[in-house]
């Protein structure tokens, strides 16, 4: 399980110490740093780059809500668990998509559970920029005198035919001289060689037919298919169902 940065923000000592006694003892939490404001969590938040913060509400100057809307600005991603002695900040703490909000005096457990709740959270944002970024990536393809730039996404699957490889989208072909093994190793790994003379996008799959000694892949809106060699035919069924 990746371990996931924490930083502490609380004007109060003692309430600090026992977070961090707490979080000594749960593994896949590591404590990068400690505020005592929210000014100084605002920085720790800039350098230190947390997974999850958790912090107090009343704390002075700007106070727990005020700084983490500005942190949430700066940090998407990050999950943040409230810890205070007070509960009538409940509604607002969640208007800021706080992952939980725990009331002083914590618990072991229930601060546990707060954290394993700000985990998914994570993990969820995580998978949501990678897919974003992985919409808007795109590879650098030679096509004669000309440099093509692809988004990947759009890449049904690419093809080697004679001395030629041509990368097929749903309405274009693209011909260039790079060798398929070339062209992998530019891809994301969702991109699998399923044929000697193939590699297809499996995330584009719709369906897949068996047609004599191979199998063709079919994608939405396209009358193009790829073939799927009897070799890998278990691979390819496995990896779209997981």
């Amino acid at each position: 399980m990746e371990t996931l940065k924490v930083v502490i923000a609380d004007d109060d000592h003692p309430s600090r110490m026992i977070l961090k006694h707490f979080l000594d003892l749960f593994i896949d939490y590591r404590i990068v740093g400690e505020a005592e404001d929210g000014k100084e969590l605002i920085e720790l938040i800039l350098h230190k780059k947390p997974d999850i913060a958790l912090v107090d509400i009343n704390m002075p100057g700007l106070n727990g809500l005020e700084a983490v809307k500005i942190c949430k600005e700066k940090a998407p991603q990050l999950q943040v668990i409230f810890t205070t002695g007070f509960d009538e900040f409940a509604a607002e703490a969640f208007d800021v998509s706080a992952a939980d909000y725990v009331i002083k005096p914590i618990e072991r457990t229930r601060l546990f559970l707060a954290l394993e709740k700000a985990r998914k959270g994570f993990e969820v944002a995580k998978q949501s920029v990678m897919k974003s970024h992985n919409a808007n990536q795109k590879i650098a393809v030679k096509s004669y005198n000309t440099l093509l730039y692809l988004v990947v996404d759009e890449i049904l699957f690419i093809e080697k035919k004679a001395r030629k490889t041509v990368i097929h989208t749903t309405d274009h072909c693209y011909e260039t001289t790079e060798t398929l093994q070339e062209i992998e190793e530019t891809l994301p790994s969702y991109f699998y060689k399923t044929h000697r003379s193939f590699i297809v996008n499996l995330k584009k799959i719709t369906r897949i037919e068996a047609s004599g000694e191979t199998y063709l892949a079919y994608f939405a809106k396209c009358s193009k298919v790829a073939y799927i060699s009897k070799l890998k035919i278990y691979n390819v069924q496995s990896l779209l169902v997981n």
